[in-house]
Parts: structure tokens; C-alpha cells; sequence
């Protein structure tokens, strides 16, 4: 995984000291990741407030993430974005590539309902036709919450998404003495 800098992270130390939220999306120009982000982002506060880290994870080129946090108003909020150009870790999560779900009639009833929401389709900012999903990992690195993309606007519910996290810490705390 790279920053927006450049510089190598390995995913696994994102919930080394406890739960993490992996949202990986298709790409940064995304019309169904702008869709997407949208939908969670007044939810980041919720996670933060549970103590479980937010990582969004595109896989285009590091220096593409400025102008996706810049367009998704994400500055001020508490998530680390990263990319992975040689899609490991999407292929690691399983997560498809797909001409079909980017291309198919699923994926263009999504775009359509996403660009009438005033969502924007930029260029392509990484793979086309991969496809994202979204992963809660506890500290121990068990994926705890596990959503595959089936097509470009396939989100999880943000609820589900904050449920999940509080079941996690719920489950943690009864571990504490």
C-alpha cells in the first residue's frame, strides 16, 4: 500500500492496535465511490468515537488521493486514505475485476442513479473494471464485517457498517479485566 507521498505501509499494521474499517474502492474517479463515501462519511464521527480506524484504499497512482480528498471533503475527517496500484491487496480480499460489473446493466442503472444524485464521474483513476468492497478487521486481524462489490454502486449500509463496529468493541470489552 502507498500514501500519498509514496511511501509503503503494510496493511496489516492498520489494525494492529485495534479495529479497522477497509473501505476499498473501485477507483478514485469512481461515480459509485463518490456515491459511496458520501453515504459514510457523516459516520466517521461514530467509528472514531469507537475507537476503530477508518482506511479508504483506491488504486490508482498515490498522487490521486489529494484531489479524491479534496472532492469527497475529507480533510477534516478521521480516515487514512492509501492505494494499491498492483491491486494485491484486492485480490488478497477477493474482490473482483470486471468488465461486466462495470459495464453491465446493474452498473449502469447504479451510474445513472448516482449521477442524478449529483455524484460526479471523473476520469478513470486506477483499474476500470475492478471492483471494491468493504472489510472491518478486529485487532487480531479476523474480518469481523465482509462486503464484495458486485457492481460499481454495491455499497454495504453505513448502519450495518457502524453496527458491526459496535458488536466488535461490545465483544473486545468483555475481554478487558
Amino acid at each position: 500500500m502507498l500514501d500519498r507521498a509514496g511511501v509503503e505501509h503494510a496493511l496489516g499494521d492498520e489494525w494492529k492496535s485495534g479495529p479497522c474499517l477497509l473501505v476499498f474502492l473501485r477507483h478514485f474517479g469512481c461515480v459509485g465511490c463518490s456515491e459511496h463515501v458520501t453515504a459514510l462519511s457523516p459516520r466517521l464521527l461514530e467509528l472514531a468515537a469507537l475507537d476503530v480506524r477508518a482506511v479508504f484504499i483506491g488504486n490508482g497512482a498515490p498522487s490521486m488521493i489529494d484531489g479524491f480528498v479534496e472532492r469527497q471533503a475529507l480533510a477534516d475527517k478521521k480516515v487514512t486514505l492509501l492505494t494499491d496500484p498492483s491491486l494485491t491487496a484486492y485480490r488478497a480480499a477477493g474482490f473482483a475485476r470486471s468488465k461486466w460489473s462495470t459495464l453491465g446493466p446493474r452498473a449502469l442503472v447504479d451510474s445513472a442513479r448516482a449521477l442524478l444524485a449529483g455524484h460526479p464521474h471523473l476520469s478513470v483513476q486506477g483499474d476500470a473494471f475492478q471492483q471494491g468492497g468493504t472489510l472491518l478487521v478486529d485487532r487480531d486481524g479476523v474480518v469481523c464485517f465482509f462486503h464484495q462489490a458486485t457492481s460499481l454502486g454495491d455499497h454495504p449500509s453505513p448502519s450495518d457498517v457502524v453496527d458491526s463496529a459496535m458488536r466488535v468493541r461490545a465483544r473486545e470489552s468483555q475481554y478487558i479485566v
